[in-house]
């Protein structure tokens, strides 16, 4: 790091650090207490701090401003405006006032919104989000924004997700301020860490293939003879290319106040991670689209194409995005940290307790928000969790809960330090790491790594948050009022209630193991295989009832993201049928046409048995890749022919999704028979190489 480089840390965001600097104090007080107490800003506040973004922007290059806003459909939009305009009198001039700050105005009509706008009813909004970072990239200064129609529906996950914010904010600091009364506790704030996992291949390569340009992924592959078996990848040696990738990627995130901490190389081939620091859930979101965005651009700058799809490659691991979730009250104190003594910290069983309810409770929620149709192939295999959710402890805070469960609270804990040579003893954490669990404490947070790395972390936080909040409102009710021993005696009682109500989602073992599975089904925990199956078991799921007991969602929007998750099956995996039809016709069956003629010409000069079986192998290989595509094709019209968005998706889902398989296998066993001169994909061996 170059000598004086903090100065340009956040050089191009428009934090806190700005705002105190460039406003008249009185209006930084406004603009804090607003934020603290959520009251509207009035109209000079507002065109004080429009006035100080507008001169800071433009000093710093840019021309445009746009509210940005996260759509139904998880990913990010805007629209550009200049701060150009014209006076009364026709002249030119640059204006951004309070009003342009606080409100825009894109068209609503063309964004995702589950049947709740008819395409003709266009108008819609944007608000500011004030407690969130504006940014410049691209010399557009960028506005974090939450986005309703006309009548206020919420067609965004900024809104939602703010609103459980606020909710969890205000229990929490109930139950905070019961256990912890040196300081009093004004706020909670859910903080969160996210890790990103992504592939890089070449571009030119990756052009190549239409599965990938297309779907982000492959649909066809042959695995190469050397996958990851060898685990020389993880936490090996960066490639140069690579490490001139990450150098730009910091660059960036660094101007925009980003702490990106770790950056390394996963198990997989080609695959790597990069993971920010703990913020606000919101900003650590935006942080966190931005960054996806950034990986994608960068990437195409080194010849490179970066791929967030899940399971971008078959037989190695797939991708996730870890959420590591904490709640902080105002002066610091993590409610997730169990102390030394954690049979003893009421304070931190009760905000556990809180998440064990949670995960084993609202267990199908957490499943539809942590996943989508391309995360369905990554969940059970290699790394990632399965699609069961239970929760890891570990053995310490196991047996603290057993203690209680019995009514003991003199645990029988081995917490002695660890001796590594000259560096005397090392304090062993609370908590080992159970890789192959979704939910996992570790240390002072939960890790939820259920998450697929395409996906935005807005809904699994709305869902984290909320649910707490209704769980810790509860408790508090019941605690409130009491004191000493009393308050006490009743907050062990009210634990040992719920974790012996909420126990089976427990699980320390290898999630992986067909014993867990049937464990799992033994005690009654959910297990949906796909996304689909998962999202069409909350129409009749009482669990939905969260959100509108809380004012999260109404029935109306909530029945409006079930309409856009059942778009989503259909887009996805009608893409990936219409992909591999086409790449069938102008790439599979041509290339192994291409190898019939090849081999029928040395059949001729040759009298080899082997070479004459071969020939008969691919000729039975192109009838069944016909017969296949015929298939294929009946599927997909099937599916236009369909009116109802409900059978479509299950169509696709059922049938669609099982043939690609069946022509995956087929023209797999190709590849791996066929010569390269023929194959007219790249390889996986051409892939994963393609970095080095």
């Amino acid at each position: 790091m170059r000598e004086n480089s903090l100065h340009d840390f956040a050089k191009m965001t428009f934090n806190k650090q700005k705002m105190k600097e460039r406003l008249p104090y009185p209006i930084y007080l406004k603009w804090k207490s607003a934020i603290r107490n959520q009251e509207d800003l009035d109209r000079e506040t507002a065109d004080a701090i429009a006035h100080a973004m507008k001169t800071w922007a433009i000093e710093n290059g840019a021309t445009h401003y746009a509210h940005w806003f996260i759509p139904l459909n998880g990913v990010t939009a805007k629209k550009h405006e200049s701060f150009m305009d014209r006076t009364d009198e026709l002249e030119p001039m640059i204006r951004f006032s309070g009003k342009e700050l606080i409100k825009g105005e894109p068209d609503a009509s063309s964004f995702p919104s589950g049947g709740m706008r008819s395409t003709f009813e266009a108008r819609g909004y944007t608000y500011w989000d004030c407690t969130a970072n504006s940014f410049i990239l691209d010399n557009i200064l960028y506005i974090p924004s939450i986005f309703v129609s006309y009548r206020g529906e919420k067609l965004d996950k900024r809104g939602p997700l703010l609103e459980s914010m606020n909710l969890v904010g205000v229990e929490g600091a109930r139950i905070a301020n019961l256990f912890a009364k040196e300081e009093h506790t004004y706020r909670i704030r859910p903080k969160v860490g996210l890790e990103q996992e992504f592939f890089l291949v070449d571009e030119k390569l990756a052009k190549t293939r239409p599965d990938l340009m297309n779907c982000d992924c492959t649909l066809v592959g042959a695995e190469q003879p050397k996958g990851q078996e060898l685990d020389d990848h993880y936490f090996g040696s960066i490639p140069q290319r690579v490490m001139d990738f990450y150098q730009d990627l910091n660059k960036e995130l660094y101007k925009l106040g980003v702490y990106a901490k770790t950056e390394h190389n996963e198990a997989a081939p080609c695959q790597f991670e990069v993971a920010v620091l703990f913020e606000n859930s919101n900003v650590s979101i935006d942080n966190n689209h931005l960054c996806m965005s950034l990986l994608q651009d960068i990437a195409h700058q080194h010849g490179l194409k970066c791929l967030l799809h899940e399971k971008p490659f078959k037989g190695v691991n797939g991708s996730g995005k870890h959420n590591n979730y904490s709640l902080a009250t105002n002066y610091g104190l993590n409610c997730f940290d169990p102390g030394e003594t954690p049979q003893n910290n009421l304070l931190f069983l009760i905000f556990m307790t809180a998440m064990v309810v949670t995960a084993d409770k609202y267990a199908t929620l957490l499943r539809v928000a942590s996943s989508s149709p391309s995360n369905d192939k990554r969940l059970g295999g290699q790394e990632a969790p399965p699609a069961i959710i239970s929760m890891f402890l570990g053995e310490d805070l196991e047996e603290v809960l057993r203690s209680i469960l019995e009514g003991d609270l003199s645990p029988k804990m081995d917490v002695e330090a660890i001796r590594i040579n000259s560096l005397a003893y090392v304090p062993r954490d609370l908590a080992d790491r159970n890789r192959t669990s979704p939910f996992a404490f570790t240390g002072n947070k939960f890790e939820f790594r259920m998450l697929g790395s395409s996906l935005g972390a807005s809904d699994v936080n709305i869902v984290l948050n909320t649910a707490m909040a209704d769980i810790l409102s509860g408790y508090g009710d019941s605690l409130e009022g009491l004191e000493g021993e009393d308050l006490e005696r009743e907050a062990y009682a009210l634990i040992r209630k719920e974790l012996q109500a909420h126990k089976r989602v427990l699980y320390s073992g290898d999630n992986y193991a067909e014993e867990w599975r049937k464990e799992a089904e033994k005690r009654g925990l959910p297990c949906f295989n796909t996304y689909y199956e998962a999202l069409s078991s909350l129409r009749h799921d009482a669990s939905i009832e969260l959100f509108i007991r809380n004012g999260i969602f109404t029935s109306k929007e909530l029945l409006a993201l079930y309409e856009v998750g059942l778009e989503q099956v259909v887009n996805v995996h009608g893409l990936e049928g219409r992909t591999l039809l086409s790449m069938l016709e102008k790439d599979i069956i041509p290339s192994v046409i291409q190898e019939i003629r090849f081999i029928k010409d040395a059949v001729e000069v040759s009298s080899s048995k082997g070479l004459k079986a071969y020939l008969d192998s691919l000729s039975q290989g192109l009838d069944k890749l016909y017969e296949e595509k015929e298939v294929l094709e009946e599927i997909l019209k099937k599916s236009r022919d369909l009116t109802s968005l409900e059978e479509r998706a299950q169509l696709l889902q059922k049938d669609l999704v099982a043939q690609l398989e069946e022509i995956r296998q087929t023209s797999d066993g190709l590849e791996k028979a066929m010569s390269r001169r023929s194959w007219s994909l790249a390889s996986y061996e051409e892939l994963f190489d393609s970095v080095q």
